[in-house]
């Protein structure tokens, strides 16, 4: 058995887990505190410095949980950028949006390959988001789960920006097409 003092502070995310964005997600009366994203122990200064995380640093963490949440909090397109990855693949959509596929080669590790594209729909003041999303590393479609609820992924694909988004709707590149945006 184990016994302390009550904490005075306490996150938890929706799943019930240790989670704080700015602080330890459990402190207690000395100042002790744990921190915590969605339940994974990390370095203080993810929580509360995050801007300080540097590529070498996460290149380095050998915990794939902790890389992963220092990956999100500094974000995946920081994380590309200044990590040196590759422009692989640029063209424009039918509105003339550019679309650029790149990648990160890691050691020991698959690289990572995102899409950045643009949302077609203007915002309220006329811009246009532009997105990133991880993909597949061969751009293999996502075409459901097995029963072990593994993931099942089609044939690879030639590495264009189009194959890229297509693939994270399940899709080829030569079967995706928008006959409406909205």
């Amino acid at each position: 058995m184990l016994l302390t003092e009550r904490p005075v502070h306490v996150e938890l995310d929706a799943r019930g887990r240790l989670h704080s964005e700015s602080r330890a997600a459990i402190e207690y009366p000395d100042g002790f505190g744990l921190y915590r994203w969605h339940g994974v122990a990390v370095p203080e200064h993810v929580i509360r410095a995050p801007e300080t995380i540097t590529v070498a640093e996460i290149d380095a963490q050998t915990n794939a949980e902790v890389r992963r949440v220092m990956i999100e909090r500094v974000g995946l397109a920081r994380y590309m950028r200044d990590g040196g990855a590759r422009l692989v693949h640029e063209d424009r959509d039918r509105f003339g949006h550019p679309r650029r596929l790149w990648k990160r080669e890691l050691s020991g590790d698959e690289p990572i390959v995102i899409v950045e594209y643009t949302n077609s729909t203007p915002e309220p003041d006329g811009s246009h988001k532009i997105y990133t999303s991880r993909v597949h590393p061969q751009l293999r479609p996502l075409l459901g789960v097995n029963a072990a609820g593994e993931p099942r992924y089609g044939d690879p694909q030639k590495e264009t920006a189009l194959n890229a988004i297509a693939s994270t709707w399940g899709l080829r590149g030569d079967e995706y097409t928008l006959p409406v945006e909205t």
